[in-house]
């Protein structure tokens, strides 16, 4: 069928997540996003060796994510005398046997160097291309030794649609008159 109504009766379920996805990707754009719902991902290190994120909403690709408290994953404890960065990831999954779609906080650990570290490489493909893991980075963990330093954010926040309606100036009634009549 090339015409679908995704959101009208079709008398058997026919709504999956790479309709919502599309739907969402074409609202709020194909890339990732942190919504400014919860604590908006924030995250600290409750330990050396744990990162802690938490609530908050993201869109990969589309894919809506809900973080209802804070999650956790585990940081690998650095070596003395060298430096690492690591990336604290959502990583998206779908197994393609059966099509179960799943999103978990990963930690992608870095290359320890003595120079200056550099970011791990990270899943970039996009799920509306139909890769199977896509990971959205959240934070970058630097270690000096064993030493964590201060999380960095790697992604960016979405403004609300109302946020983004109140900066634009508004058209006078007037002009918007003005405005149509001169269109015909």
């Amino acid at each position: 069928m090339t015409v679908e109504l995704i959101t009208g009766f079709a008398g058997t379920p026919h709504i999956g997540s790479d309709d919502v996805g599309a739907f969402n990707a074409g609202l709020v754009g194909p890339g990732d996003y942190a919504l400014t719902t919860g604590n908006q991902l924030k995250a600290t290190m409750s330990n050396a060796n744990t990162i802690a994120v938490q609530s908050g909403d993201a869109v990969l690709n589309g894919r809506h994510v809900h973080l209802t408290g804070t999650t956790t994953a585990t940081v690998q404890s650095g070596t003395q005398g060298q430096k690492r960065n690591d990336i604290a990831v959502l990583r998206y999954s779908k197994n393609t046997t059966s099509g179960v779609e799943t999103c978990q906080l990963v930690v992608i650990k870095g290359t320890p160097t003595t120079g200056t570290p550099a970011d791990p490489a990270h899943n970039t493909g996009s799920i509306l291309d139909g890769v199977a893991t896509h990971d959205m980075p959240l934070y970058r963990v630097s270690l000096n030794g064993i030493t964590v330093g201060t999380l960095v954010p790697l992604f960016n926040v979405l403004k609300p649609m109302k946020d983004m309606w109140d900066s634009l100036t508004p058209i006078r009634s007037g002009k918007k008159r003005d405005v149509h009549r001169q269109r015909r």
